[in-house]
């Protein structure tokens, strides 16, 4: 085999085999395929109580904070999904309160210019 064709051949297939590879290449600090997060359990009887959507261009990280103002109406459930696939994802932590309380605040990071919106819902107790 030549040289030049063997290199060629390992190089497809370290880009084949090893995507996770690309991601470690980019600019942001965030280099993640991650394109959706959940926090607790949804029960078939809650109810969606706030949305929020962090539009394209959005200046990262945020903060999507929610406090139910029905006492005893817990937040049992939250999602966040990004609305198409890139190749920079994003994380997501409770940076206070938990799940299973009326107040939760979620931290989000991703690129400094969010290239996607993201779409953040939590659910309560009905």
């Amino acid at each position: 085999m030549h040289r030049t064709a063997g290199f060629v051949l390992i190089a497809g297939l370290i880009f084949v085999l090893c995507p996770d590879v690309l991601g470690l290449y980019t600019s942001s600090d965030v280099n993640t395929s991650k394109q959706s997060y959940f926090f607790g359990a949804k029960d078939a009887a809650d109810i969606l109580c706030y949305s929020k959507t962090l539009l394209k261009g959005s200046v990262m990280p945020q903060d999507v904070s929610y406090t139910n103002p029905t006492a005893a109406k817990n937040i049992n459930f939250i999602t966040l999904a990004a609305d198409r696939y890139s190749t920079h994802g994003f994380t997501a932590d409770i940076s206070s309160g938990k799940i299973g309380t009326t107040t939760v605040t979620i931290k989000i990071n991703a690129k400094s210019i969010l290239p996607y919106a993201i779409i953040v819902k939590y659910y309560c107790v009905k």
